[in-house]
């Protein structure tokens, strides 16, 4: 495991000095991190969670609710030899990371399949990690895709990689997510969902479909959740998931009319729901609309994934649905936030999560829900950079259901530049966050203040 490196240069330091002597500390005292974050509330240092080389993008992120200073965070990783996809363990809520794995490849008949990207990441009640990403075979003429998931008992060793959505003929899965049953009280405790849109390569058809497991990856259960969408017609992708404690699937996505490659006018945000552990779906409604675009200044694309998270406290606000997303206001990228408190029949107005005065560009949110109900998001954000091309990590939180939201938090006083990218107008095509318990919110990020290349990063905020 790699130390790295955090604003409290001196306890490195002195931890490295005892090492080297060979006297190991009488007990495992609090981490770098955790000792520049006090008291509370105070924002935890960022550290480096990838190897500070090659690229890395995209940083879902889970807490093990066995224990929760285990974190797991996935990436698209360009260090890894085998793959496009790794995945990376901390066992001090963030301050050391260590790579856990890449995912190895796949072989199914004759085919060879490899991880390329859209990694996932979920831990159940026991404390098994889950893990899932794209996996292509490439031919000189066709592409074919599916989506694969990796467990482990204790997030280094790990099992074969298993198909857990794939469809014959010449069709790929495309806007992956992975969602654990992880509530006791749920009758399905214990299910893994893999989410997805089919996108045939034939005709561009594309399809809405969900996969699920009820013996720990083992074998899966494959089924359409909505209508094939024809072109111009489209689901475009991006879908997430959550499931509440009762046992209830949520899944989101974006519905749209595909005009100069791109949505036009506007992108439909979907939902989904599943009662009976995800053999049937509801028919799909439309919770809100919202419009994309590249971002500012750059070529830098950047997907509008609308990510859900629900409340499974027991608090007052218990079963609530929130979603995150941003929104083209013709001016600048906003971060804007949908609740329900009906289980998903009807949605509130989009309450904005950055102040008025933030009228510089805001993407890649995401959202999670602490075990007592708190709301945690997170996004990247350019209000301080005069020129509106940088940008900083930053987060909010609610605690009142998702009515409103504290002041932000500035996760990072580094700026990153969205274009240290692949170099081909790509930047990665998600964040995300987790909780420790109700003490931390735990985001993570792309993040070029460290290397040449944009890497992981993970940092937050500690509430008490």
């Amino acid at each position: 495991m790699k130390k790295l490196t955090t604003c409290m240069a001196l306890a490195v330091s002195l931890l490295a000095a005892v090492h080297a002597r060979g006297q190991a500390p009488s007990a495992p005292g609090p981490s770098p991190a955790e000792l520049t974050c006090a008291p509370a509330p105070c924002v935890l240092p960022p550290t480096l969670a990838s190897e500070g080389t090659s690229l890395v993008t995209d940083t879902p992120i889970a807490s093990n609710p066995l224990d929760q200073k285990t974190l797991l965070l996935g990436g698209d990783d360009w260090n890894c030899t085998t793959a496009d996809v790794g995945f990376h363990l901390s066992t001090d809520r963030g301050s050391e990371w260590e790579l856990a794995e890449c995912m190895p490849g796949l072989q199914l008949g004759q085919f060879y399949y490899t991880a390329v990207d859209e990694p996932s990441v979920g831990y159940d009640l026991k404390g098994n990690a889950y893990v899932s990403a794209i996996y292509f075979y490439v031919t000189e003429e066709e592409d074919y895709g599916l989506v694969a998931v990796q467990k482990s008992s204790n997030g280094t060793t790990w099992g074969k990689p298993r198909a857990a959505l794939l469809q014959s003929g010449v069709t790929t899965f495309y806007s992956t997510h992975l969602a654990v049953d992880a509530s006791a009280s749920s009758p399905w405790a214990g299910a893994v969902y893999v989410s997805g849109v089919l996108v045939s390569d034939q005709n561009y058809d594309n399809q809405v479909w969900m996969s699920h497991s009820n013996d720990g990856g083992k074998t899966w259960k494959q089924v359409a959740v909505d209508t094939v969408q024809k072109y111009p017609k489209a689901e475009e992708a991006l879908t997430r998931m959550a499931v509440g404690k009762d046992g209830t699937v949520y899944v989101t996505w974006q519905r749209c009319l595909i005009k100069n490659d791109a949505c036009h006018p506007a992108s439909l945000v979907m939902l989904s729901k599943s009662v009976d552990g995800g053999s049937t779906w509801s028919t799909p409604i439309k919770i809100a609309t919202v419009h994309d675009r590249s971002l500012p200044h750059t070529f830098e694309g950047v997907d509008n994934y609308p990510s859900i998270a629900v409340d499974n406290s027991d608090g007052p606000y218990a079963g609530n649905l929130y979603v995150v997303m941003y929104n083209w206001t013709g001016t600048y990228l906003k971060v804007i936030m949908i609740r329900s408190t009906d289980g998903g029949t009807t949605w509130s107005k989009p309450l904005p999560l950055a102040p008025k005065t933030d009228t510089h560009d805001q993407w890649f949110p995401a959202i999670s829900a602490s075990p007592g109900g708190l709301v945690g998001v997170s996004w990247l954000d350019r209000r301080n950079d005069p020129n509106d091309i940088d940008y900083q990590a930053f987060a909010a939180i609610s605690y009142d259901g998702g009515k409103s939201f504290a002041p932000n938090w500035q996760l990072t006083q580094a700026f990153s530049d969205p274009e240290k990218g692949s170099g081909n107008n790509w930047m990665g095509d998600y964040t995300g966050n987790t909780w420790s318990g109700d003490d931390e919110f735990i985001a993570a990020w792309m993040d070029s203040s460290f290397s040449a290349y944009l890497q992981e990063a993970v940092g937050g905020v500690r509430l008490k």
